[in-house]
């Protein structure tokens, strides 16, 4: 009697851990963070429809997607920054392009890929050099203007061309908001950005700064990309690396550099947000700040246990340091 109670007990037990194992498989698993997964990361389902996974969830490059009901997935590619439709089929470079970085002008892929010229040496500047904006591309019709201050000048004179108009400014700060009373930069509009230093009897500038506003099917295109991120509610961190992968698509730097530090300004422990900012101010040519993100990345991810982080964290600092130690004259 008691053998035949021992035995039905354990089968109950085996039938109900069965039971909730065949429903746990049946629930699409949720991994939104990256530190959840190990691979080479192809992107981020936007809708749901998938056996395995839900909506926000993680793909791996090559990861089958399994589409139920003969429905439609929109899946967002990390690589370009677009949102696909797919249907079914596996997720991998085929479906997901590969950008191009060998046609960027600044990347940190190799040792020998930005022609532009580092803006990390604040101290001992002979002649003002633009730092903000960053790059050419950008969405703010408006952008605010910064630079590096110069050895014992008195006063800066700031100017501003297009086409079709132009403005200029003389203060004794570094830094610009655009001009509420001046025109905006029109849709696809291309102007040129100069700042002059006043230094006793003597006046130096400068390299130019070029700017340019994106067409406003590119600006609509970006915005919608971005509202379909934000309505899955990632963690922050999560959502910033996203709108990162949007932004760089069209060499956005302004944009992402700021998503990503409204991330760092509230305290992330993520050494990926920390080093990816390393990455956009190394593009922007702000050494010393890409040198301040990838020692706070390597003070983190030595606690994550993530060599592939602990790998592109290393390699951004010898960058820095390979940089750092080019001539200075011109």
């Amino acid at each position: 009697m008691k053998k035949s109670i021992k035995f039905l007990t354990g089968f109950c037990l085996s039938f109900l851990l069965m039971k909730d194992t065949l429903l746990l498989a049946g629930v699409p698993l949720a991994r939104t963070r990256r530190n959840q997964v190990r691979c080479e990361l192809s992107g981020r389902l936007i809708s749901p429809g998938d056996k395995r996974l839900q909506a926000g969830s993680l793909v791996c490059d090559g990861e089958k997607i399994e589409v139920l009901n003969g429905g439609r997935i929109k899946f967002f590619c990390f690589s370009t920054g677009e949102i696909l439709d797919l249907s079914s089929g596996v997720v991998s470079s085929d479906i997901c392009a590969k950008s191009d970085l060998s046609k960027s002008a600044c990347y940190t892929g190799n040792g020998d890929f930005c022609s532009r010229t580092p803006k990390g040496r604040a101290e001992g500047n002979d002649e003002p050099t633009i730092i903000y904006p960053y790059v050419m591309p950008t969405l703010k019709p408006r952008p605010e203007i910064v630079w590096l201050s110069v050895t014992s000048a008195t006063s800066y004179k700031v100017r501003f061309d297009c086409y079709d108009f132009s403005w200029e400014r003389v203060i004794n700060q570094t830094r610009l908001a655009y001009p509420s009373e001046e025109k905006p930069l029109a849709s696809g509009q291309t102007c040129q950005i100069l700042v002059f230093a006043y230094k006793e009897d003597k006046i130096t500038g400068g390299n130019p700064s070029v700017i340019s506003l994106l067409p406003q099917n590119e600006v609509a295109q970006i915005k919608d990309a971005v509202n379909q991120i934000s309505k899955l509610k990632l963690p922050p961190d999560e959502a910033a690396l996203d709108f990162d992968a949007i932004f760089m698509s069209r060499d956005l730097l302004d944009e992402t550099i700021e998503q990503l530090n409204n991330v760092v300004s509230v305290g992330t422990k993520n050494p990926t947000v920390y080093r990816v900012l390393g990455d956009r101010y190394f593009q922007a040519g702000v050494l010393d700040q890409a040198k301040r993100q990838y020692l706070k990345a390597s003070e983190l991810v030595k606690t994550s246990n993530n060599l592939t982080e602990l790998r592109k964290v290393q390699e951004g600092l010898k960058l820095v340091d390979y940089y750092n130690q080019l001539p200075t004259s011109r």
